[in-house]
């Protein structure tokens, strides 16, 4: 979950945990962006607004400077900032900005066709401040800003006071008005609040008395006396008007207790309140509310029936169908109807035998009543059917951990999870607002650990509550170790038994599917890779996935995509972990599944890789195919979470071959998506593994993958290390391909250190090997290496001819990669020599290879150079040096600094 928050301290927030968006001028800059989000923000605007009329000298170095760190911070987020136009907009989510938000809660309140959608959507509103706007801040744009947002909060306030007082809740406002009133003594709408909630209590002198202060006050300040509003509410007061009165209470029958914290769904609420019809009648309305064991779907529709009980004053029944109760079978259709109707007053005597009987007495009954009915905990459409009313003038809610999907006529919510500040209200309603606020981050791992889902949310509150010397870490350090989320969280109401009637309900193969998925490594699953897990046909898996996304097992955030909850995944992992007979041949099934098909992608992607001999396929494993580099590289972009975890966690299940193989595999993908933390990472596992296997084909490439981290990183000592001693182990091995490569590798480092002969020697002894294997792809690709430090050697004739030579090999390999590096090599020999068209134009074919390509850094290197040569022709390079700027911040390359200090000297 991403949060933008500036209704208090400017904060971004991603799960929970809070992004570190630097010092206070930094914030301020972030704070005007987030107020005009998605809206391109001139940069002599955004000076004015962060630093007004005493910027600093070289203010733009500055702006430029918290822009870039800004970039950086936000890169684990959805948040971007680009330039547009002359200035900067960040894109967003509006919905994921507190400001926008509140603004857009506040219009459809006062849009919305019933008080109580109208409240529910105000206090959502309100639930987003947490203390003054903008806090800690203090520039003169943001102050305007900041009182215009507080007199917006304060209307929002009135509104939902307005509502509070026609539903009869006065008695309770009384102390929070008169607070109000103390601050805000000339405001006539307040006054008028309190001078009503005064009067429904019985208290008309204090009434009178609050409206004589309002009128004295206005008059010495103002010169003025009360409005017309005031001055008529005022004599009614006096007159005792009956229609002041307080609203009669509505008759309830058959609820069971509404929930005393209720928290959070407000939007939930809403949904299902659009769906009831107005006075003027309309369909009949079934509101079917499905969602995974304890997500609160009880709590929900009571929570609803209970708020629309004055709407439905003839009757509110509730009925458990009990489709997953312990011990229980499912309520059949004839015993409900008999229960609901003896709910309303008929006579056991006169309730017919037969089911079709009783369902048309039912609705005959309910045929003249306005009436809500829950129908909990739903087994099936063909339970529920019988049970429904005939006609508009009635409510029925059924909730049920099945999709309903056959429900004639029904209105279907899927519940989800709270989000995290909901989650976050309903441990504040159980244990206390002080304990919450005395450990913030504390409470963020705690939501997390319970996954947001209300019924584990409320164990884990109860069990703070009636243990108050506990700390909120204390029960966090519980939840992580010892019994474990799920044994903490235990009982026989607990989160592990849920799960368990949900996993009984299941067919065997549906209950194998969602065992085996315990071992699914990363966020979600494919349908193809589910099948190789179990050993099955595509379509088999991808009806099983279906049907545990209809009993809310599994979650589907996209087409062929499944995840699941965490709190269900540790209970599938459990579940998984009693079988161990199978447990071996299904993670190696699920591993060959990731490697065969990375490699397949890989391969499609870079054409001159040099092949390696992969573990062997193991039967029934559906590898996926590859029919060009477009729908390869979209499957690495798309599976790439998935296949790091795979690697990282192969080596620990003791699969150590496809430990260092799927690292060799992911090496060029993160390299172009400069993924170079997660290369390092998955090159050291994958060393230790070649190590244990004593597979030196595997300990080579695995430190090339070290290198090349290394390098990234700006460690080039550390790199050519690495590099050396990769080439030390083909050369032993007799891989004069790989001795090649190696060469190339070593090259390109002795080039970033200036070291440009022995660059150029490595080049030409990568040349000589790849002559003398009858001249493979990758020798196009080192007779471009020599090109280029030619060029570095100020011999640029000679580099053209050499480069033109390369280019000619790699067009005949179809290799793009190679092709756009020598674009990029001839362009910069044309520049050296002063031929600034021809640098640009091959500048620009390589750009356009690269951005195809999806080759974030080369993307922005050739944009550097780019820039260079409109520079050196004259022309305005900022457009190419800023778009290189972005990337390479975008990637945390230390590549950046370089390109700000020329934009820096425009």
């Amino acid at each position: 979950m991403f949060e933008c928050r500036v209704l208090g301290s400017v904060e971004v927030a991603v799960d929970g945990r809070l992004v570190d968006i630097g010092p206070a001028k930094q914030r301020c800059v972030l704070a005007v962006l987030l107020a005009d989000a998605n809206t391109a923000v001139p940069a002599d605007r955004l000076v004015d607004r962060v630093w007004g009329e005493n910027s600093p000298p070289r203010v733009r170095n500055a702006l430029y400077s918290y822009l870039a760190r800004l970039r950086i911070a936000l890169e684990p987020t959805p948040a971007r900032i680009a330039t547009r136009s002359g200035g900067y907009v960040l894109t967003v989510d509006e919905q994921s900005v507190d400001l926008h938000r509140f603004r857009q809660l506040a219009s459809q309140a006062r849009a919305a066709t019933s008080d109580e959608q109208a409240r529910r959507l105000l206090e959502r509103a309100m639930r987003l401040w947490r203390g003054e706007a903008f806090e800690g801040l203090d520039t003169a744009w943001l102050n305007d800003l900041r009182e215009i947002l507080e007199r917006e909060r304060f209307e929002v306030r009135l509104d939902h006071h307005d509502l509070e007082l026609r539903a009869g809740r006065h008695t309770a406002l009384v102390s929070t008005l008169a607070t109000l009133a103390d601050q805000h003594p000339l405001d006539e709408r307040l006054a008028g609040q309190l001078m009503l909630a005064l009067h429904r209590n019985g208290r008309q002198a204090d009434a009178l008395r609050v409206f004589a202060d309002v009128r004295r006050r206005i008059s010495e300040e103002l010169g003025l006396d009360p409005g017309r509003d005031l001055r008529s509410l005022h004599e009614r007061v006096l007159a005792d008007d009956p229609g002041l009165a307080v609203p009669k209470p509505v008759r309830r029958n058959g609820l069971p207790g509404d929930v005393a914290d209720f928290t959070g769904r407000g939007a939930e609420l809403d949904q299902l309140l659009s769906m009831v019809p107005g006075d003027s009648g309309g369909a009949v309305v079934i509101s079917a509310i499905d969602g995974m064991a304890g997500v609160g779907k009880t709590a929900l529709a009571v929570h609803l029936a209970h708020s629309l009980a004055d709407r439905y004053p003839d009757a509110q029944l509730f009925l458990d169908l009990h489709a997953h109760t312990a011990g229980r079978d499912p309520v059949d259709p004839g015993s409900a109807l008999d229960t609901l109707l003896r709910g309303l007053g008929v006579p056991g005597a006169s309730i017919p035998a037969d089911l079709d009987a009783r369902a048309g007495m039912w609705r005959t009954e309910l045929a003249d009543r306005k009436a809500v009915v829950v129908l909990d905990n739903a087994v099936s459409a063909a339970q529920v059917r019988p049970l429904l009313p005939g006609t508009s003038s009635s409510l029925t809610l059924v909730t049920s951990r099945r999709r309903l999907l056959d429900l004639d006529a029904a209105r279907v919510l899927s519940l989800d999870v709270l989000p995290e500040r909901d989650a976050i209200g309903l441990l504040e309603q159980v244990i206390g607002a002080e304990r919450v606020q005395a450990e913030p981050e504390a409470v963020h791992e705690l939501v997390r650990l319970c996954g947001y889902l209300p019924l584990a949310l409320r164990i884990a509150a109860a069990r703070l509550r009636t243990r108050p010397t506990w700390t909120v870490e204390r029960l966090n350090a519980r939840l992580r170790e010892g019994r474990g989320l799920l044994g903490e969280l235990g009982g026989d109401r607990g989160v592990a038994p849920a799960f368990t009637q949900s996993y009984r309900d299941l067919s065997a193969g549906q209950q194998r599917m969602f065992r085996w998925l315990g071992l699914a490594p990363g966020p979600d699953t494919s349908a193809r890779a589910a099948a190789s897990l179990l050993g099955t046909d595509v379509d088999t898996a991808g009806d099983l996935l279906e049907d545990l996304v209809d009993a809310h097992l599994l979650e589907q955030p996209m087409p062929d995509r499944y995840r699941f909850h965490d709190l269900l995944r540790a209970y599938a992992t459990e579940l998984v972990a009693d079988d161990p007979a199978e447990l071996h041949a299904a993670q190696r099934r699920m591993l060959d599944h990731y490697l065969h098909s990375g490699y397949a992608a890989m391969e499609q992607c870079n054409p001159t890789a040099i092949p390696i001999t992969l573990a062997p396929l193991t039967d029934g494993v559906t590898p996926e195919k590859f029919e060009s580099y477009d729908e390869a590289h979209a499957w690495l972009t798309r599976e790439y979470r998935v296949l790091l975890a795979a690697g990282l966690r192969s080596g620990e299940d003791g699969f150590d071959t496809h430990t260092w193989q799927l690292a060799r595999t992911l090496i060029p993908h993160q390299d172009r998506h400069g993924h170079w933390q997660d290369m390092a990472a998955m090159s050291r596992a994958a060393l230790s593994a070649a190590v244990r296997l004593g597979d030196r084909v595997g300990q080579a490439h695995s430190r090339r993958g070290l290198a090349v981290a290394s390098a990234r990183s700006g460690d080039y000592d550390g790199a050519r290390a690495e590099f050396e001693q990769a080439l030390d182990l083909f050369r032993g091995l007799g891989d004069q391909a790989e001795e090649a490569w190696s060469h190339l590798n070593l090259s390109a480092i002795a080039g970033r250190q200036s070291r440009t002969e022995e660059a150029l020697e490595h080049s030409r002894a990568a040349v000589a090997l790849f002559e003398g294997l009858g001249g493979p792809p990758g020798l196009g690709n080192a007779l471009n290496a020599v090109a280029w430090y030619l060029v570095k050697l100020g011999r640029f004739r000679e580099a053209v001819g050499g480069g033109l030579e390369a280019l000619r090999i790699a067009r005949v390999n179809l290799d793009r990669r190679a092709e756009a590096s020598v674009l990029d090599t001839i362009a910069g020999a044309h520049l050296k020599l002063g031929e600034h068209t021809q640098a640009v134009e091959h500048y620009e074919s390589a750009l356009a290879l690269y951005r195809d390509l999806g080759e974030r850094y080369y993307e922005a290197d050739t944009l550097i150079h780019l820039g260079d040569a409109q520079h050196e022709a004259g022309d305005d390079a900022r457009a190419s040096w800023q778009g290189a700027l972005d990337i390479l911040d975008e990637l945390g390359s230390t590549d950046a600094d370089p390109v700000r200090a020329r934009l820096d000297r425009l």
